[in-house]
């Protein structure tokens, strides 16, 4: 009788000790991750806490779910090393910057936000590029990122074309994640930017939302 007591008593512990681990290990998995580099996939959500709709981190996290697949002769890049932000030398210019596209909804993200482009002087050709056509270099630009009927920006993406040299088969572009003052969060030859812009029809731009 007493044997059968310690046993009951022993499978009760080792019961109640397996509903704690269970119990850690979901937590330490619903706690969310740290944020990741761009072009890297996260582990899959889990059913009590998917990400928050239209975030930066979120659809940067995304990775190749995100964007059409790498061609299959192109090797993958690296993911960039995180950067500390920053402020963009371009910010002070923004409010110089002329709308070239109405508000519609954007592509990027999770495809739930508003956006509109911008340029810069230098890049005026934009949107209205042919085969032939190809943006020197300084020209900028920038799409503002507005969540559904917000007056103002969210997230800004810009794209500025550097001197030959700085990414060949990238078409010199840098890209990067901006704050509304226009802190970048993100920057350079971004493997994720880069990998869906090879497949643009000009110049490595799509043209602007619609």
């Amino acid at each position: 009788m007493r044997s059968r007591t310690r046993l009951s008593a022993w499978c009760a512990l080792a019961a109640a000790s397996l509903a704690s681990m269970t119990l850690s290990t979901e937590a330490r998995f619903c706690s969310g991750w740290p944020p990741l580099p761009l072009g890297c996939t996260p582990p899959p959500p889990s059913p009590s806490r998917a990400p928050v709709a239209g975030t930066t981190e979120e659809w940067i996290g995304r990775g190749s779910s995100a964007i059409p697949e790498a061609r299959a002769s192109a090797a993958a890049p690296a993911a960039p090393p995180a950067a500390a932000p920053s402020a963009w030398e371009l910010a002070g210019q923004l409010a110089s910057f002329q709308p070239v596209t109405g508000r519609a909804r954007s592509q990027h993200f999770t495809g739930e936000m508003e956006a509109e482009v911008r340029i810069n002087a230098a890049a005026a050709p934009y949107p209205q590029l042919g085969p032939d056509r190809i943006l020197p270099s300084g020209a900028a630009v920038v799409e503002f990122h507005y969540r559904a009927g917000a007056s103002e920006p969210d997230t800004l993406l810009a794209m500025v074309k550097r001197p030959a040299g700085y990414d060949p088969d990238g078409g010199n572009w840098e890209y990067l994640v901006l704050t509304p003052q226009g802190t970048s969060t993100h920057r350079g030859a971004l493997p994720l930017c880069k990998r869906c812009h090879a497949d643009a029809p000009h110049d490595h731009l799509f043209g602007g939302p619609r």
